[in-house]
């Protein structure tokens, strides 16, 4: 018998090594293990690759690992923690993907041996889908200029992956916790979306039921000759939204405190002092938010989800306008100010718990109000604004100019600082294409000025706007006009340590 306390992790431990092993998700297996089969025959399926999408700890990555023990083929797997631009993907991947495998040319090249490609949480690669050019990339492949050519971040990865799924002579597995993530939010996301689809099957990936849940409890506890009070089973899993690889770490956890027989008590006491490690798929927080009786619920499921409070609080604002009337969006929309002000604190001082208001607030308001059919499910939609401004036109000048005074990178802009700037310039919400000021500030030109208020440089307006931005600079050299956005940061810097001292920190009482 192992002992309790081990510091052996049991996720790895137990981790299914065949298919047969797996829980949940039936359908879906017998989807893969069909794509599968035509590898293993030495028919070349039509779409090359697998994307398994769906949230943490239902099995994505454990089912591409047991696939190749399984059937005894050769792995190469790239993470979101190595490197993966277009030339590291090339590299480790792609040339692999098209010579047989290891096994297969010491076995006489048998068919049936394949190579399994596995690139995980793809949707952690950042930027589009723009092409880094061939011969950079050889530069950088070749021996001599390997050490001098370097590609900066991920640079490339995303169009690599499709170059990958094209090319293949290997089963290719990706794995995606968010699809959305992986399109991108701009305007081009379904023709991202429709380029992978076309190479590679979407497989849906769901969180497991509370039967499978209790099969693998026993599975482990039988492992590790370990007993367990039913009641006990039943708390760990009540409190488990379905990730299975959170159980089996609870299950570690409760043993380290109960022993070999844990108890009710041991799993209560688990819970006081243990954190969720799980996330769950934003539409279904959103929906079990709307439908909870207590703000506490509500805001537990929301520190769940897998958006962060920023990205929540826009999901409410603009799915509330379908759920609640006119009136009642009106008695709710206190509580969504002062969550977005709640937000806005974290930029100016060390408001820690601002993160936390941010997201009570904006989900116990959705509990609040008085939907306008409780008994029909909401109908949620991804929000709209968030995938305004994408343009290629309106972004890659403005984007780098940004990116290179701040010294941030472009996909922190992008994500980070241009919906802002959009909103802030929106002529609906006020903003004047003749108010030249932030984008001075800024360091802009007037061509990234007209990129903010979506204005086409060929418009007539564009000219006049043009001219009299010129006008409005000084006689000094354009690099003189702005304060760059790190020295304006460095001043605020400065500013708000001062206010530290008389106690920033948002609270209750600034309610």
């Amino acid at each position: 018998m192992s002992e309790a306390g081990s510091i052996e992790d049991w996720t790895e431990k137990y981790r299914p090594t065949s298919m047969s092993q797996m829980e949940g998700n039936d359908s879906q297996l017998r989807m893969i293990a069909q794509w599968l089969d035509r590898w293993a025959s030495g028919k070349i399926p039509d779409k090359r690759g697998l994307l398994l999408v769906g949230p943490p700890g239902v099995g994505k990555t454990t089912l591409a690992k047991a696939v190749a023990k399984e059937r005894g083929w050769s792995i190469i797997e790239l993470n979101a923690s190595e490197e993966r631009n277009a030339a590291a993907i090339r590299k480790a991947a792609t040339r692999g993907s098209q010579h047989i495998s290891l096994s297969a040319f010491s076995a006489g090249g048998e068919t049936g041996e394949k190579t399994v490609i596995l690139l995980d949480e793809v949707d952690h690669l950042s930027g589009g889908f723009a092409q880094v050019s061939e011969d950079k990339i050889d530069k950088i492949l070749s021996p001599e200029e390997e050490e001098k050519s370097t590609i900066k971040g991920d640079s490339g990865g995303k169009a690599e992956l499709l170059n990958l799924l094209k090319k293949t002579e290997q089963p290719v597995i990706l794995t995606c916790n968010d699809a959305m993530r992986l399109w991108s939010s701009g305007r081009q996301w379904r023709r991202n979306r429709d380029r992978v689809m076309r190479l590679a099957e979407n497989i849906q990936f769901k969180r497991v039921g509370k039967v499978h849940m209790r099969r693998i409890a026993n599975r482990v506890l039988d492992g590790e000759e370990l007993s367990m009070d039913p009641g006990a089973v039943e708390a760990l899993i009540e409190n488990n939204p379905g990730d299975l690889r959170a159980l089996v770490r609870d299950l570690q956890a409760a043993a380290a405190i109960g022993g070999e027989h844990i108890a009710l008590e041991d799993v209560k006491a688990l819970a006081e002092v243990a954190e969720r490690d799980s996330q769950i798929d934003v539409f279904r927080a959103l929906r079990e938010v709307y439908a909870a009786n207590s703000g506490l619920k509500a805001n537990q499921l929301l520190m769940n989800s897998d958006k962060d409070p920023d990205e929540m609080l826009a999901w409410f604002v603009w799915n509330n306008q379908s759920v609640f009337n006119t009136k009642e969006l009106g008695e709710i929309s206190q509580a969504m100010v002062l969550a977005d002000r709640a937000l806005a604190t974290k930029f100016t001082n060390r408001a820690y718990r601002s993160w936390y208001w941010g997201s009570s607030l904006s989900s116990q308001a959705a509990v609040s109000g008085k939907r306008e059919d409780p008994s029909a499910d909401p109908f949620l939609t991804y929000p709209n604004f968030l995938r305004r401004g994408g343009e290629a036109w309106r972004t890659s000048g403005v984007v780098a100019s940004l990116a290179e005074q701040s010294g941030a990178s472009k996909a922190a802009v992008r994500e980070d600082l241009w919906p802002n700037l959009l909103a802030v310039h929106d002529e609906k919400l006020g903003g004047d294409p003749e108010d030249f000021s932030l984008a001075m500030h800024l360091g802009l030109s007037g061509e990234d000025h007209l990129s903010l208020h979506g204005i086409p440089k060929s418009r007539r307006e564009a000219k006049k706007i043009l001219a009299a931005f010129d006008e409005s600079l000084p006689d000094d050299e354009w690099e003189e006009i702005p304060q760059p956005i790190q020295q304006i940061q460095e001043a605020k810097t400065e500013s708000t340590k001062e206010e530290e001292d008389e106690s920033t920190q948002f609270s209750l009482d600034s309610f």
